[in-house]
């Protein structure tokens, strides 16, 4: 029962263990408020995408600074994408992602307790966050990645870590 979970709370609060009483907070939500009303997939979804987005502007950054290197790329450092002489941008893999994972929630029981739905929500984080790192390439048809007018792919990533992060906490099941 929930007084049970609390006087366990107080009780670690008591002896001294605020890291563990922080850690059964923290435990107590989870079971309660994310996976007892099915919004486990959306948590997913919503750290998939902050992850991947993190990633993918690391490995960025790495390539660009690599550029201009004269030494080998050693097999396991990040580098550009061809085909033949094409450049293949991650937003191809993105809109791949975001398709497949679509037509995976769109195909499956929409039951936040299913393994299938929870595993595409992750790829929908995933193919999210990789669509909109190029969102400013996909809205100006040229690569202003490292101009000012690539700060709305930044921009809106963050509104869609908001809106996930608001969706995830709302009370509507």
């Amino acid at each position: 029962s929930r007084g049970t979970d609390y006087r366990c709370l107080w009780r670690a609060l008591r002896d001294g263990g605020r890291e563990w009483a922080y850690f059964l907070v923290v435990l107590h939500w989870l079971h309660s408020d994310i996976i007892g009303r099915g919004r486990l997939p959306l948590l997913l979804c919503l750290i998939a995408f902050i992850v991947t987005f993190a990633i993918t502007r690391s490995c960025v950054r790495y390539i660009r600074y690599s550029a201009g290197s004269a030494r080998p790329l050693r097999w396991w450092e990040p580098r550009n994408v061809h085909i033949g002489s094409k450049h293949i941008h991650h937003v191809v893999v993105g809109v791949v992602l975001v398709m497949a994972s679509g037509v995976t929630l769109v195909a499956v029981s929409m039951d936040g307790n299913h393994l299938e739905v929870t595993g595409a929500a992750i790829l929908f984080g995933i193919g999210a966050a990789l669509v909109l790192d190029e969102y400013a390439l996909i809205l100006h048809l040229s690569d202003v990645y490292w101009e000012e007018d690539g700060r709305s792919s930044v921009d809106a990533v963050f509104a869609a870590v908001a809106v996930g992060g608001l969706l995830v906490q709302s009370q509507h099941q």
